[in-house]
């Protein structure tokens, strides 16, 4: 079983004394961080996205282009 000894000056944080990691208690907080990891990998999939369709409409547009000047 692992034990646990507070962090001075923060009310939040334990360091697990077998493996040395800082360790935030704080559940709250927890679940905030996550949800942040969820926006941001949502709003990288939709850049992701939007760039593969700008993409494409150049290169529809090139063609267009070639085609109108032939």
């Amino acid at each position: 079983m692992s034990k646990y000894s507070k962090v001075e000056g923060h009310m939040d944080l334990v360091r697990d004394e077998s493996s040395s990691a800082i360790i935030n208690t704080n559940v709250e907080q927890y679940r905030l961080v996550m949800k942040r990891r969820e926006v941001m990998k949502a709003q990288r999939s939709e850049i992701n996205t939007l760039k593969q369709e700008v993409t494409e409409i150049k290169g529809l547009l090139k063609d267009i282009i070639e085609k109108l000047h032939g």
